[in-house]
């Protein structure tokens, strides 16, 4: 069901930018390749500094990051559906 949704998106996409041509269209595909990089980068940063804490967490510091990570899961899975 993910990718069907991706597909959805990508085809919403290509409706949106279908219109634009030319320099302004190629501008619009980087600026948004360069966000999608950052968030990504961002992501994977915010992840790895998060597993580098485990180990030094108190008990109840550790319980709320996995109420945490059950919320984000429960986030994507609403979307990924």
């Amino acid at each position: 069901m993910g990718l069907d949704t991706l597909r959805e998106v990508v085809n919403a996409l290509n409706m949106v930018f279908g219109g634009i041509r030319g320099v302004g269209a190629a501008f619009v595909i980087v600026g948004l390749s360069i966000l999608l990089i950052i968030g990504v980068g961002l992501g994977i940063y915010v992840l790895a500094k998060a597993i580098k804490l485990i180990p030094k967490m108190s008990v109840w510091g550790f319980l709320k990051f996995l109420a945490v990570s059950a919320v984000v899961l429960i986030v994507i899975g609403i979307f990924l559906p």
